[in-house]
């Protein structure tokens, strides 16, 4: 079985391939013989133009004769060459490939001649046009009288590549390759006359380079007969050398590359008719994606105003097309016309036609090219910039451009928005601000005319921004400061970096909690105090770090630390206060153990009051209140206070007495009015160690009388009235109040 479908697959091949060599035997019948253009052999010396005329004349009748392709004129190539700006000695293999598809032709053979004297050196080329190839590259070497065979045998080995291309063509598309598929049709197929030709163009949808060409029929009515005229490589051909008045009817076919046709088009009439003459194409002005042309209408002395003009028609071929389409018409009063919205950089080819009332068409004017203003080069950038790209370019050529407009994106392939119009030919930089950090930009540039017209973009050139700053490192809080904590750090990175300022940040809750911005410094500072509003005693403070740059971009955050403030002096301990002392209270307590303690600070709150008033500062361990009222209570409290003002907490409160003043005598009392002696009782108190006498005087002033240790007195010598009173004196020398007052008369 598997046998039995591999024979049956070989027998369509060959039934293919029988198939395409009798498509390839019948091309002759039916017309579809390869365009073969012999161009004149050049001479490369003086004594070779002898044979290049001989050579060139015998080559193209024995090509002719072979039967195998339609040989173009000797005239026409001519014309051609003449027409492109072509010369023998300019013609490469470039521009026969860019020259030879406008006409039609298929195959192209050019060479040169050289004699040296003992013979003629011939070298020969031969370039199938459709695909570029070279099919033969030869050098050949006779005798002078050898040239006739030469040519013949030249001319053989000529038919014998081009039919083993085409076989090997044939086999390729037996294969499955392109040309096998099924024909298009073509269609608007639109023929216009002039005086002595027809020009018919036709539109194709399939891909011309699948296909062989194109079959054109022609009958003398409209339901004549047709028959083949004519075969063309592309879609647009002009039949020439008629005669005024004639009338013809046409149709096309397309032929695929094995020989097969498709449908024919609708039958279309051309004529010929009475004519104007040819505009003299002047010139034409390459612009922003168009161009300019001028013309002037040729004299016309006939009196058939068929011969006059009232208008023209603008043709213009495509770089990718070989074939003049219609782009545009102008009365009679205009002589230039503006073509607008063109490829940027490209050739077109433009020719122009003169229209009389009728509607007859002249012969296409001279053509003329022109290529557009081209796309502008692609711009400078300088990247690595704070927020920002540097833009430069090179100044357009065109004197006609009136500015530029920058264009930006975020990728390559992303949608270009505005970034500046900038009028002026000579403004040639943009500094583009306010950007991302660390992110690739794009710029394309366009050039203006104040019309509106822009060329194309030109190519995208990236920019990539700079990165935010580093952020400062090294950072570091010193602890144990009072109420305060000193930061220092090292500001990282490149001048480049433009670091103008440091941000300082603040934790209260830990090196993850929320941080708030207590300061900012400039950059060239590298250590700050945080102290403004004083910090708590013995606490942790968390810090970290931000530089900021001239763009204000701002870094990430630096390793965070902490410290701790100093705590407050520990409240001085063992405090006491001594009571029973004379007119004073003698503090003491325990030395603190911190080492900076500074001075102690003693506070007081006499009884009967309700608010501690300091009194003393020492730099000792005690303190005697002095001046105090006898029998006086005093609460006191002390606190430590250290070399950075730090105060501790209050110490215990204690509270001192002085000495009480003796008790008053008591049990006074006349003990004999004859001699004036009075009496008292003893002082329960030990340390009474006397009493004192006084005389009440006039207006309250008293008068000490005696000084006693006994409880009893006799002023037997004082006449008159007394008025007696005794106090106890201690051994402190305190005196008791007065006792009650005797009298004597």
């Amino acid at each position: 079985m598997r046998e039995s479908r591999m024979l049956l697959n070989k027998l369509k091949l060959v039934l293919v391939l029988l198939v395409a060599f009798a498509g390839y035997a019948s091309a002759d019948a039916g017309g579809l013989k390869p365009r073969l253009a012999c161009v004149p052999f050049l001479a490369t010396s003086l004594q070779a133009m002898a044979f290049t005329e001989q050579i060139s004349s015998t080559l193209v009748n024995s090509l002719d004769r072979s039967a195998v392709f339609e040989v173009v004129e000797r005239k026409k190539i001519e014309s051609v060459l003449e027409q492109e700006g072509l010369r023998l000695d300019n013609l490469t293999y470039d521009s026969i490939m860019q020259t030879a598809p406008k006409y039609g032709i298929d195959y192209v053979v050019h060479g040169s001649v050289n004699s040296d004297g003992s013979g003629v050196v011939l070298e020969l080329n031969l370039i199938n046009i459709r695909s570029g190839k070279r099919l033969l590259q030869e050098g050949f070497r006779v005798s002078e009288g050898g040239l006739t065979q030469l040519t013949q045998k030249i001319s053989e080995r000529i038919v014998e590549a081009v039919k083993q291309f085409d076989k090997a063509r044939l086999g390729m598309m037996a294969a499955g390759l392109p040309g096998a598929a099924n024909l298009v049709k073509p269609h608007q197929l639109r023929a216009a006359g002039t005086s002595n030709s027809i020009r018919l163009t036709w539109q194709y949808a399939g891909d011309v380079k699948a296909i062989a060409g194109f079959s054109i029929y022609r009958a003398s009515y409209r339901d004549g007969q047709f028959s083949h005229h004519a075969t063309i490589s592309q879609p647009f051909y002009v039949e020439e050398n008629l005669k005024l008045n004639e009338e013809f009817y046409y149709r096309v076919a397309a032929i695929s590359l094995d020989g097969r046709a498709s449908e024919l088009t609708e039958a279309v009439r051309g004529a010929t008719a009475v004519a104007p003459p040819s505009p003299i194409f002047m010139n034409i002005q390459p612009d922003i994606r168009g161009a300019r042309l001028a013309w002037m209408p040729r004299p016309v002395s006939a009196s058939d105003k068929r011969m006059s003009p009232v208008g023209y028609r603008v043709y213009r071929k495509n770089p990718t097309s070989e074939i003049f389409e219609p782009v545009g018409s102008t009365g009679l009063d205009s002589n230039v016309f503006d073509d607008v919205n063109l490829e940027d950089g490209a050739k077109f080819v433009y020719v122009v036609t003169a229209v009389n009332s009728e509607g007859i068409e002249s012969e296409y004017s001279s053509r003329l090219a022109v290529v557009t203003l081209p796309i502008p080069a692609p711009v400078n950038v300088k990247g690595n910039m704070i927020r920002q790209v540097a833009v430069n370019w090179d100044k357009y050529a065109a004197e006609l451009a009136e500015g530029y407009v920058l264009y930006r994106a975020d990728k390559r392939d992303g949608k270009y928005e505005v970034v500046s119009r900038l009028d002026g030919r000579d403004v040639l930089t943009y500094v583009d601000k306010g950007l991302a950090d660390k992110r690739e930009y794009w710029y394309r540039l366009s050039v203006f005319k104040k019309n509106g017209m822009q060329t194309s973009l030109s190519a995208p050139v990236s920019a990539l921004t700079r990165d935010i700053p580093p952020a400062p490192v090294s950072l570091k809080a010193q602890s144990g400061e009072a109420r305060r904590v000193s930061l220092s750090w090292e500001t990282s990175g490149h001048a480049d970096d433009a670091i103008s300022l440091i941000h300082i940040y603040r934790s209260l809750t830990g090196k993850d909690g929320e941080f708030e911005k207590i300061a900012e410094v400039s950059s060239d500072k590298n250590r700050y105090v945080d102290d403004e509003k004083p910090l708590q005693d013995k606490s942790v403070y968390y810090y970290r770090l931000a530089a900021q740059n001239s763009g204000n971009a701002v870094s990430r955050f630096s390793a965070t630390v902490s410290a701790v403030t100093k705590a407050v002096p520990l409240a001085p301990a063992d405090f006491k206060a001594a009571s029973g002392e004379v007119k004073r209270i003698t503090l003491s307590w325990s030395k603190n153990a911190e080492a900076d303690i500074k001075e102690y600070r003693i506070y007081s709150r006499p009884a009967g009051t309700a608010e501690f008033k300091a009194i003393a500062e020492t730099a000792e361990n005690q303190y005697v209140d002095s001046g105090i009222a006898d029998g006086a209570e005093v609460a006191y409290k002390v606190v430590a206070v250290d070399r950075d003002g730090l105060f501790s907490g209050y110490s215990a409160e204690v509270i001192g007495r002085t000495k009480p003043l003796p008790a008053k005598v008591s049990g006074i009392k006349v003990e004999n009015t004859a001699n004036r002696t009075i009496s008292w009782q003893p002082s329960h108190q030990k340390d009474v160690r006397s009493y004192h006498v006084y005389k009440k005087g006039f207006l309250g002033i008293s008068e000490k009388l005696a000084a006693v240790e006994v409880t009893h007195w006799k002023a037997d010598d004082l006449k008159g009235r007394l008025e007696l009173y005794v106090t106890a004196v201690d051994n402190a020398g305190l005196e008791s109040e007065p006792s009650e007052i005797i009298v004597f008369e």
